[in-house]
């Protein structure tokens, strides 16, 4: 019985002195994903992939354009996606099992017929791209159940944040959650000469230059060394450029004010995208000229 006992004793001292693991705290802005016509995520079923902040469907697009990763809200046109378990080299299950939140996974659409993964670029767009070799790096965390829709947060664990909305200069508007506020940046914007229809030569210029960001345009500066541009107002054009009540002249290094800001795009931090037509105060056209400007992106 003495045998008996000190072993049973044993036993209560290692079952209680065992560490508890807690689920990962998963952050509530993170949860922004769900699949439709299920209430359980599983392996190998197509699924329409939703994002519930933007209220759209996502899918392969091609876009054509430099680094842009391949995908836009573009519905069923994009394909679907399926989520495959890892498995050994050339071997394939294709059971439906549940998918638990602490297994990676590949995703798969079935449009381009390839893989999504991360890839690092920079923070004017979103750090994606297609892979043809399954990338078993994604995660269905703070995963819920719901009338016939199953929601949850997307986890990547090769650069352990989560995939959210979130504002970009170029490609679709995504990138990785992060708690810290947007920090202003920079870019420089070229404005082209256009062709001269009467008058004064336009120049014309638009940030971004290629689709829409959600942001706000901080600070514009004319980075000339030794030419004023005129900013044509609202409702005027460059026909009126000689007319100073039409225009806002911006001296050479000069920054605009926020009463120019405001009289020019009716804000002194005006919503991206916008669009910049000058005039500008050299007696020879160059063919391009430039501003500099700051801004921030939403969170």
């Amino acid at each position: 019985m003495k045998t008996i006992f000190i072993h049973f004793a044993m036993l209560c001292v290692l079952t209680t002195a065992a560490p508890v693991v807690s689920k990962a705290e998963v952050p509530p802005e993170t949860h922004q994903w769900e699949v439709h016509h299920s209430t359980e995520l599983k392996y190998n079923v197509d699924y329409m992939l939703f994002n519930q902040k933007k209220k759209q469907q996502l899918g392969y697009e091609n876009r054509k354009f430099g680094n842009d990763v391949d995908l836009d809200w573009v519905g069923n046109l994009g394909g679907l996606f399926n989520f495959k378990p890892k498995t050994p080299h050339n071997v394939r299950d294709h059971r439906t099992l549940p998918i638990p939140e602490d297994t990676d996974v590949a995703i798969f659409n079935t449009e381009t017929k390839r893989y999504l993964t991360y890839k690092k670029f920079d923070n004017t767009q979103a750090e994606l791209e297609w892979t043809r070799t399954p990338a078993y790096e994604w995660q269905f965390r703070d995963q819920k159940k719901e009338t016939n829709v199953a929601s949850f947060a997307l986890f990547n664990s090769r650069v352990k944040k989560y995939l959210v909305v979130q504002g970009k200069i170029r490609g679709i508007d995504l990138g990785w959650f992060d708690t810290s506020p947007p920090v202003p940046q920079s870019f420089s914007v070229a404005m082209s000469a256009q062709q001269v229809i009467q008058g004064w030569v336009p120049y014309l210029g638009s940030f971004p230059a290629i689709g829409t960001s959600n942001g706000k345009l901080l600070t514009v500066q004319n980075s000339s060394q030794n030419a004023t541009l005129f900013f044509v107002k609202p409702g005027k054009s460059t026909i009126n450029c000689g007319d100073s009540n039409a225009t806002v002249g911006v001296a050479p290094r000069a920054t605009m004010t926020a009463d120019q800001m405001k009289t020019l795009y009716g804000s002194a931090t005006p919503r991206l995208p916008i669009n910049f037509l000058a005039c500008i105060s050299t007696p020879t056209p160059v063919s391009t000229t430039y501003l500099n400007i700051t801004y921030k992106l939403d969170p």
